[in-house]
């Protein structure tokens, strides 16, 4: 084992999840600097303060965006939802692209995260950032059990939706619970986009990216004591989910690298799920 994943592997271990996600948000703020200071004027989230995902803000936000337009058929007039916003890394994207018939609704745990999105995601389209008073673990949130939470959005009013590295922190009853309501606020034919862990039959993941381990209720976890670090679900359990909610796979799920022992391309595995007609 490499000494850098050794010493990621230790602290994940041992220290308190808090200290893990600052530390390596402020490595990640360090990295970033030098694309900060060759474009001043392009607004970038500081994860430490925002805890924003890795990477490139707006360029990973693009190439979601291409999947989420083209998988979603998304024409410019569209409602869309966007759950577990944060700092708004697909609403700069669909600022651009949605016209003034179209809506945008997205909603995260983090107020410091939506009061950047605020901010600085604006558009032709009607843009709505809402707070969602939910608990989490692993993003700090105290307030009522995620599987109660409804979403803020009318029966059938919603387009599309979608949710980036969402699922990949949801405890199964959650997970569950939000496709319901994804199933709710979608129009029959409406699509949701999100990415997250599917465990297939047969997979072995000792030696994998992220070495998955049974949990509970069909789900799996990176650290069983911390199970919303990441966190993924058996396919069968999923498809289930997706039943109940009215929903069905749209196209073939695309496996992401963190199965494998190598990695190259997308780490999560991307969803596609349609709407069933009533």
């Amino acid at each position: 084992m490499r000494p850098a994943t050794a010493f990621k592997s230790w602290a994940h271990r041992v220290l308190p999840r808090p200290v893990v996600n600052g530390v390596w948000n402020l490595a990640s703020d360090v990295k970033d600097l030098p694309l900060r200071l060759r474009s001043p004027g392009v607004p970038r989230p500081w994860r430490v303060w925002h805890n924003v995902g890795g990477g490139d803000f707006h360029l990973i936000g693009q190439q979601y965006f291409d999947w989420f337009r083209s998988s979603a058929r998304l024409q410019p007039d569209a409602h869309v939802l966007d759950m577990g916003c944060g700092a708004g890394r697909l609403a700069f994207p669909l600022a651009d692209y949605l016209d003034a018939q179209g809506a945008y609704t997205g909603f995260d745990l983090s107020e410091r995260a939506l009061g950047f999105a605020r901010r600085h995601a604006r558009g032709a389209a009607h843009f709505n950032f809402i707070r969602a008073d939910v608990q989490s673990r692993e993003y700090g949130g105290a307030g009522a059990k995620a599987a109660a939470y409804r979403f803020p959005a009318d029966d059938e009013s919603m387009d599309a939706a979608l949710a980036i590295s969402l699922f990949s922190h949801l405890l199964p009853e959650d997970a569950a619970a939000y496709l319901k309501e994804a199933g709710r606020v979608l129009k029959p034919g409406g699509r949701l986009c999100l990415t997250g862990f599917l465990v297939e039959p047969g997979m072995t993941l000792d030696a994998a990216v992220l070495p998955l381990k049974p949990f509970r209720d069909g789900a799996w976890a990176a650290d069983p004591r911390e199970p919303e670090r990441a966190i993924g679900y058996e396919r069968a359990a999923f498809e289930g989910w997706l039943r109940d909610a009215g929903l069905q796979l749209a196209e073939p799920v695309a496996s992401g690298h963190w199965s494998t022992a190598v990695r190259a391309g997308e780490f999560q595995d991307r969803i596609v799920a349609e709407k069933l007609p009533a």
